[in-house]
């Protein structure tokens, strides 16, 4: 699975990727910096792939120096990065079907010539955060048995039948050699599970776990072996992976979005009194979709962050994808820095892009042309030519970590089994199944109608300079009601969805059309050329010249 040779490397680098995501960073103790991430055909399924990156400098970070992947039906992805109290640097990533997770170490990172170890199995389940070291020293790492409703499509059986998902943790007693796994916990509306573990200065430990209404926790008095009820922490949060290590000072620093609306204001928060409040805090990134924070403390002080922003997967086209920042960024942060609540460090930055794609290198095909094929000739080859039609199907019409909760599964199940059942020949069941999957929504469920139908005039009428009231008069609503509704649904308020809508327009017409900026700020429904422009760069920290530039033939 580990790929080091250069000459195969190159058809993994920036000019390969469409998407890329859910980065991981680690720093050694001279200051060299590996970021990990993950990438891989147009979305979360087979074929997917991990990364390395590797600078000697805060910015220059280059192309893969090694690439993980399993050839076949497998995807590897959620890679995490961790330099251990031997300061070897452990390169994690995760194996689906199978749900396993595998490492590599690199003895001597700081070396020239960057060499790689055996690579071996360290648990069952998925791991997505660094381990924890205790006082006594022993490991731990948090991994994570998904219940049977996340991803079933990719997990052949899912649960086997002496498991029981949940948050565990597998602990190491001899630096990394062996492996044993502990106890877990099973919070209420956990989601992905993406757990990280803290000792507190009691010596509990105390386990922060994703959740849909946030973060909960869980308390072992046992070193790991079992855990208390899980409840909700209070953090907050947008259903999103989390930070929260233990720093040098003896201070907690968490990483997580406050005062939301999606995965927007990532924000750096530090705790003195071991966890229970967070008073200080500095705005890392105020952008949407910005989200997946990994951090580490180096010897001179420095907080090294980093996170993804805008992945551009589960697109329907290259247009759609390109539209996307799609970049994997850092910042580097004092503690002084989230005391101030601002940038008061020497060396401190925020919002440093070290990883950006751009188009797709000429020669290679377009992925998504597959998409226009017609279903009913798709449905016809994979029966007559496949063992099992289901799994192209399901490579075919993938469902990501966000749409996969709105799936009817009873209803996909009963389908399933009826296909079977027919031995694998019914082509009017084949069918049925993949327009269950592709009418799943890929957005928050809406159960109010109004909403669509604001939506949908929001979308008709994009260039009108249409305020709230005009809204709800033709909507026929109480305006008061009408944009706490909207805002209790969607998570952001009526003008900001008008905004974003405006923007991705633009964004879209700067690739495919001809127009002047001015004609398409006019297009879009900006008032002028001059406005669209504050806007624009604003959101995306360059002006519509230079993302056109970066982005399109014209």
């Amino acid at each position: 699975m580990l790929i080091t040779d250069r000459s195969l490397l190159e058809k993994f680098d920036s000019r390969h990727r469409v998407w890329q995501g859910i980065p991981g960073i680690a720093r050694t103790k001279k200051g060299r910096t590996f970021i990990s991430f993950y990438s891989g055909e147009t979305s979360e399924t087979y074929g997917n792939y991990a990364v390395l990156l590797k600078s000697d400098t805060d910015t220059d970070f280059g192309e893969p120096i090694v690439v993980v992947k399993k050839e076949g039906k497998f995807r590897c992805f959620d890679p995490v990065l961790w330099i251990d109290p031997l300061e070897r640097l452990w390169f994690f990533w995760n194996v689906m079907p199978g749900e396993e997770v595998y490492a590599s170490i690199c003895e001597k990172p700081d070396a020239d010539e960057i060499i790689w170890g055996e690579e071996f199995y360290v648990g069952r389940g998925i791991m997505m955060n660094k381990p924890t070291v205790l006082s006594s020293g022993e490991w731990l790492f948090p991994i994570a048995i998904w219940k049977t409703d996340i991803f079933p499509n990719f997990r052949k059986g899912g649960l086997k039948a002496d498991e029981k998902a949940g948050s565990y943790v597998y602990k190491s007693s001899d630096n990394g050699k062996t492996f044993v796994c502990m106890g877990m916990a099973d919070i209420r509306n956990r989601s992905f599970d993406e757990h990280m573990v803290l000792e507190l200065r009691s010596g509990v430990l105390k386990m922060y776990v994703r959740t849909n209404y946030g973060i909960g926790v869980s308390h072992s008095y046992d070193r790991g072996k079992t855990w208390s009820t899980g409840e909700d922490s209070k953090l907050g949060g947008p259903c999103s992976r989390f930070f929260i290590r233990r720093l040098k000072s003896g201070r907690i620093l968490l990483i997580n979005h406050i005062n939301f609306e999606g995965r927007n204001n990532l924000t750096a928060l530090l705790s003195e009194d071991d966890g229970k409040t967070f008073p200080y805090s500095l705005l890392l990134d105020e952008r949407n979709s910005v989200s997946y924070p990994d951090a580490v403390e180096c010897e001179n002080g420095y907080i090294y962050i980093t996170y993804d922003r805008e992945r551009g997967c589960f697109k329907h086209s290259l247009t759609e994808a390109y539209a996307d920042a799609r970049e994997v960024l850092t910042a580097k942060i004092s503690e002084q820095d989230i005391l101030n609540g601002k940038l008061v460090s020497k060396e401190g930055f925020l919002k440093n892009v070290i990883c950006k794609l751009n188009k797709l290198a000429p020669e290679l095909p377009d992925p998504y042309e597959e998409n226009i094929l017609d279903i009913e000739a798709f449905v016809e080859r994979v029966i007559d030519e496949c063992e099992n039609p289901l799994d192209k199907v399901f490579e075919k019409y993938p469902l990501s970590c966000i749409n996969i909760k709105f799936l009817n599964s009873a209803k996909l199940d009963e389908l399933v089994e009826r296909f079977y059942k027919s031995e694998c020949k019914d082509k009017s069941i084949l069918l049925k199944i993949i327009e269950l999957i592709r009418s799943t929504p890929t957005a928050k469920p809406n159960p109010h109608p109004i909403i669509e139908r604001i939506t949908e005039y929001i979308k008709n009428n994009l260039n009108d300079e249409l305020s709230v009231n005009d809204i709800a008069k033709k909507m026929n609503i109480s305006v008061y009601y009408l944009s706490h509704l909207f805002k209790q649904i969607t998570g952001i308020s009526i003008l900001e969805y008008r905004n974003e809508l405006r923007l991705t327009k633009a964004k879209q017409m700067l690739i495919e059309s001809r127009f002047s900026v001015n004609e398409i700020a006019i297009k879009c429904g900006f008032c002028n050329a001059s406005y669209f422009a504050e806007v624009f760069s604003r959101s995306e920290k360059i002006s519509p010249s230079q993302f056109r530039k970066l982005h399109s033939d014209h």
